[in-house]
């Protein structure tokens, strides 16, 4: 089984790429808009730096720039391979094309969250490791293997968190007639993640590294790669994933009980 899902999703990638080198003019426009959403992102982050209350707290321009970097790598990541399936979920139960996917040899969890892939998307990756290497090299102190490695442990717990999220809330398509709006607020919410933890309140704070995991994304990352505690958001980040996956998985069940095939 593995094995198949493996041949199926390097086959999706394949297709996806011969995809975009048909319509070059639009990859090129995808990778120009996102110089553009990382300069829109870089400037409320910078302004924020300047405050009293993020500069207390050890947060300067530089902390900044490095926290959008890693959430344009994370959120890169995400747009490639998770978005564009998320964003069709709504349409593929409205319509009942999930009907083909529930009787592919390929679950169909998977095959709802994975088939379509968006190779212009990862352009974005390039951006945001030429912002980490300008951030770095601007910092008071250089970062350590440790710091670098708990940092990538840290992206990674981010970004499964944030897609067990995403998933979550892409279900309600089962429950509700329409639920394309959902997108736009999930899209919204993330945003919180490429500013400093000095910027939010407790309460906040508490919300958007546990139910909504935005600052699990890159500004909790950041502060694990310039030193900061690793095991406390480590065990968090850890938390965060196992509660979600479970609860993942039981929304998923309820949800086929709820859908109304479109060939009934």
């Amino acid at each position: 089984m593995t094995g198949r899902i493996v041949s199926w999703w390097l086959a999706c990638w394949r297709q996806a790429i011969s995809r975009d080198l048909q319509f070059r003019a639009q990859t090129v426009l995808i990778a120009i808009g996102a110089l553009v959403d990382v300069a829109i992102s870089l400037v409320p982050a910078l302004v924020l730096a300047q405050t009293a209350r993020t500069s207390e707290n050890g947060w300067d321009q530089s902390t900044a720039v490095l926290v959008v970097a890693l959430f344009t790598l994370s959120t890169a990541l995400l747009d490639t391979v998770l978005g564009p399936n998320l964003l069709r979920l709504d349409s593929a139960v409205r319509t009942g094309e999930l009907d083909l996917l529930l009787i592919r040899p390929i679950p169909a969890f998977l095959a709802l969250s994975l088939r379509w892939v968006r190779p212009a998307e990862a352009t974005r990756l390039l951006v945001g490791l030429a912002l980490v290497i300008g951030a770095l090299t601007t910092a008071d102190e250089a970062p350590t293997i440790g710091g670098v490695l708990g940092s990538l442990v840290m992206m990674t717990l981010g970004v499964g968190a944030w897609t067990l999220f995403w998933i979550n809330a892409s279900f309600l398509s089962f429950w509700f007639a329409s639920a394309a709006p959902v997108q736009d607020i999930v899209g919204a919410l993330r945003e919180a993640g490429q500013y400093p933890r000095a910027a939010f309140r407790r309460l906040p704070l508490l919300g958007f590294t546990t139910f909504v995991p935005a600052l699990l994304l890159a500004t909790l990352p950041a502060q694990v790669l310039l030193g900061g505690e690793l095991g406390g958001p480590v065990l968090g980040g850890v938390l965060v994933v196992v509660i979600g996956s479970t609860l993942t998985a039981a929304h998923w069940r309820l949800a086929l009980r709820r859908y109304d095939s479109a060939s009934s």
